[in-house]
């Protein structure tokens, strides 16, 4: 495989379809770089991740840090709809993924949700990204890199030709209590801005050297809006380099002889939550 980056863009809110997707696609219509873009397919309220507050330590403190990004004061009465943002999305090219039903609701929740529990939200998960899309479900991200064991088995009945639900070095297939899935993991192996962020240093994100097959995860919430500036010098400062950008379905396809790799469920710096890694 050539100089290649997979590149996902995140879209987790309303503000995000409404505020960033927009310029992201601008963005990247300029600089002739194709995407996926993971979708969340049903409403949510981000007040839902308010208990997060009293469970995790150093929640109120990530988002202080990202309440640029959080403060919303735009109003178009003329701003496009979702449907004609992923008609944009389709239109230009990219891959769409569906991302979740609930994306607050599937952070606070998924862990303790049963395998049917979890079947269930899948399927209206797939269900409203087949409606809203016209597009039949090929994929998956976890919200938030939040699995659990019963995740892993009930995303495996559903047979994905990848998924990206964990954060890593190379595609793999998991593996856990001797159980192997056969669902292959595109894994996102850079930081993120909100995490960087979250650390103090957005500046850093255009200075990542990045190598071939790393995954990069936008969001539109962050890189889309308050940071575009940033994310549009970090497409720039690869392309410098001599690397392209494409869509996850893109990388899979040069993916060789995928070995099985044990997950684990920690912090990574700039999150306060314990999320998917591979070992």
């Amino acid at each position: 495989m050539d100089k290649v980056i997979g590149l996902r863009i995140d879209v987790d809110t309303i503000a995000g379809f409404r505020y960033g997707t927009i310029p992201l696609l601008d963005i990247l219509k300029n600089h002739k770089i194709r995407a996926t873009f993971c979708i969340v397919t049903g409403y949510d309220n981000p007040l839902r991740a308010s208990r997060r507050f009293l469970s995790e330590s150093g929640f109120y403190r990530r988002v202080f840090s990202l309440r640029k990004s959080l403060n919303h004061r735009e109003f178009n009465f003329f701003a496009p709809t979702t449907r004609d943002i992923v008609k944009r999305i389709k239109d230009e090219g990219h891959e769409l993924c569906p991302h979740g039903y609930h994306h607050f609701q599937w952070q606070n929740n998924l862990k303790k949700w049963s395998q049917e529990r979890v079947s269930r939200e899948l399927q209206n998960t797939i269900d409203a990204f087949n409606l809203l899309t016209g597009t039949k479900a090929h994929s998956f991200a976890a919200p938030g890199w939040v699995t659990s064991r019963n995740f892993f088995v009930s995303e495996e009945q559903f047979h994905f030709v990848y998924a990206s639900d964990t954060r890593g070095k190379t595609p793999f297939y998991p593996l856990f209590d001797k159980r192997k899935i056969n669902t292959l993991q595109i894994p996102v192996t850079l930081p993120t801005l909100d995490e960087l962020i979250s650390l103090g240093k957005p500046q850093s994100l255009p200075e990542i050297t990045a190598k071939t097959g790393d995954i990069y995860c936008a969001h539109a919430e962050f890189d889309g809006i308050s940071y575009r500036n940033l994310f549009e010098d970090f497409i720039e400062k690869q392309t410098s380099r001599g690397f392209t950008f494409a869509p996850l379905s893109e990388i899979k396809k040069n993916i060789a002889n995928p070995s099985f790799s044990r997950i684990s469920w920690k912090r990574v710096p700039g999150r306060t939550n314990t999320i998917t890694c591979q070992e």
